[in-house]
């Protein structure tokens, strides 16, 4: 498959999983026509990793659909231990939960950023490898085969290591903490489907690394 070049949502995992960039969320309402008029079952629910650069107004947004608004960033030169690691981390937890719920609420999830390259495609790696159905099995993917799999879709997929390397450490802590698979509705519990608007004080105050490792380390494991 030639990648994200304005075709629209593109499967990882077929019905429930899809993939796009800008172009696929924004125009989601002609997707879903599109979709409709192909057999394929409607999008419910869109995990907008870069909500920072594809920012969605109440007009681009489809009736009946749930969002995930996270600001991440697609920053190669982040480093562990730093606050913008950390922040990554939480996100891709928050993502990768939402992900995991929707499909377990029988629902098809579209997973987006600004290309469709790194900020999506390091939420789909870590989904990939900590998926677990109603039995506790796992796709069967070894990090090297998810990468493959994303990338026979997109050849561009995770060319930002940093990102790469932080979906593998979400999956490597979530996976050696043990099971523990996450029904819908607790999960709904631990994430906001928009985030909210800073306010300007708030935005003024300076950030402190440990601070936000902190809130990081507060998140249970997904599985």
């Amino acid at each position: 498959m030639a990648g994200h070049s304005g075709q629209g949502p593109i499967p990882v995992w077929p019905p429930s999983v899809w993939w796009g960039d800008a172009d696929s969320v924004r125009r989601l309402g002609h997707w879903q026509q599109q979709r409709e008029a192909e057999g394929l079952p409607r999008i419910t629910h869109v995990c907008n990793t870069a909500a920072n650069a594809v920012p969605l107004p109440v007009e681009q947004r489809v009736e009946q659909v749930s969002y995930l608004d996270l600001e991440m960033l697609d920053a190669p030169d982040m480093q562990p231990g730093t606050g913008l690691w950390a922040c990554s981390i939480r996100d891709l937890r928050f993502a990768v939960t939402f992900v995991e719920a929707a499909v377990a609420s029988g629902g098809v999830v579209l997973v987006n950023c600004f290309a469709g390259h790194n900020r999506s495609g390091a939420t789909l790696l870590a989904w990939l490898l900590l998926h677990r159905d109603a039995s506790g099995s796992s796709l069967g993917f070894t990090p090297e085969g998810a990468l493959r799999h994303l990338r026979s879709m997109e050849p561009h997929a995770l060319n930002n290591e940093r990102l790469k390397d932080c979906a593998l450490a979400v999956a490597d802590a979530d996976v050696s903490a043990g099971p523990m698979r996450m029904t819908a509705g607790h999960a709904q519990e631990c994430w906001v489907i928009q985030v909210p608007q800073r306010s300007s004080a708030r935005s003024k105050a300076p950030l402190e690394v440990q601070e936000e490792a902190e809130e990081s380390d507060l998140l249970m494991p997904l599985f």
